[in-house]
C-alpha cells in the first residue's frame, strides 16, 4: 500500500483484508455482514472468538466503500486501568494502551501502525474514550463499542444517543470478563433490548481461534471436584 502524506490513502483492493474475509468462519462472515447491513449489531461472546478482528474490518469495508466516513473505536477506561494511579504525558499517550485490539487487528487487515497513525491525522479514524463524548454527534460513521462488560448503563446510553441512523454500530464484549466493580452485564441486557428491535440484530461467535488452553480458561467458574 502506497503510503504519502501529501495524498488519501488508498482504501481499495486491499489483499490483506480479502484474504481475512476468506479465512473467517460462517459465524464471523454473518457477524461482518450484519455490521454492514444493520444501524445496531450485538454480539456477546467468549475471548478469542475474533469480535473485534471482524468488526474492524467490516467497518474498514465500509468505509473503503464510501459507505461511512470514519470510523470510531471506544473503550472505557476499566477500573483496573485506573488502579496504576497518576500516569504522566498527555491524554493520547495515557490511553494508547487501550487501542492494542484495534491496532491488532488492522495489522491482520494489512494496515502498519505508521498508517493507521495518518489515518488518525486524517480523521478517517477515532481512538477515544467515553469521558471525551459529552456534546459530540456520530454521523455517517462506523462506531465500534469494544470491551463493553466494562461499561455500565449510563456509559451506554452516552455512547448510543450520540449516534445518527446513518451510522453502523458494533457492540462486543464477554460478559465472562470482569475489569470494574459490581455487574458486568449492564451491557447484555442493553445490546438484546436494541438488537431485538427493527433496527438490530444479535450474533454469535462460538469457537475460540486461541485455542484449547484459552477455552479452558474461559470456562473456569470458580469451583472444581
Amino acid at each position: 500500500m502506497r503510503f504519502d502524506n501529501d495524498k488519501e490513502i488508498s482504501l481499495k483492493n486491499s489483499k490483506d483484508r480479502d484474504r481475512f474475509y476468506k479465512r473467517m468462519s460462517e459465524e464471523q462472515k454473518l457477524f461482518f455482514h450484519s455490521i454492514k447491513e444493520n444501524i445496531f449489531t450485538f454480539c456477546e461472546a467468549n475471548a478469542g472468538t475474533g469480535k473485534s478482528h471482524v468488526s474492524v474490518a467490516a467497518m474498514m469495508d465500509l468505509l473503503a466503500n464510501g459507505e461511512i466516513t470514519k470510523v470510531i473505536y471506544i473503550q472505557k477506561v476499566s477500573e483496573r486501568a485506573l488502579e496504576h494511579g497518576f500516569l504522566p504525558g498527555t491524554l493520547e499517550e495515557k490511553t494508547e494502551s487501550l487501542w492494542t485490539p484495534f491496532y491488532d487487528a488492522m495489522l491482520t487487515l494489512g494496515y502498519l501502525p505508521e498508517i493507521v497513525g495518518r489515518m488518525r491525522q486524517q480523521e478517517l479514524i477515532c481512538l477515544t474514550t467515553d469521558s471525551t463524548l459529552r456534546g459530540v454527534n456520530f454521523e455517517n460513521a462506523g462506531v465500534i463499542l469494544d470491551e463493553c462488560e466494562s461499561m455500565d448503563t449510563e456509559t451506554l446510553k452516552l455512547i448510543f444517543t450520540r449516534c445518527h441512523d446513518s451510522c453502523h454500530i458494533v457492540m462486543i464484549g464477554d460478559v465472562k470478563q470482569k475489569d470494574n466493580k459490581g455487574r458486568n452485564d449492564d451491557f447484555v441486557r442493553y445490546g438484546d433490548y436494541l438488537a431485538n428491535s427493527k433496527l438490530g440484530n444479535k450474533c454469535y461467535l462460538t469457537k475460540n481461534y486461541r485455542g484449547k488452553f484459552s477455552q479452558l480458561a474461559e470456562n473456569y467458574g470458580g469451583n472444581y471436584e
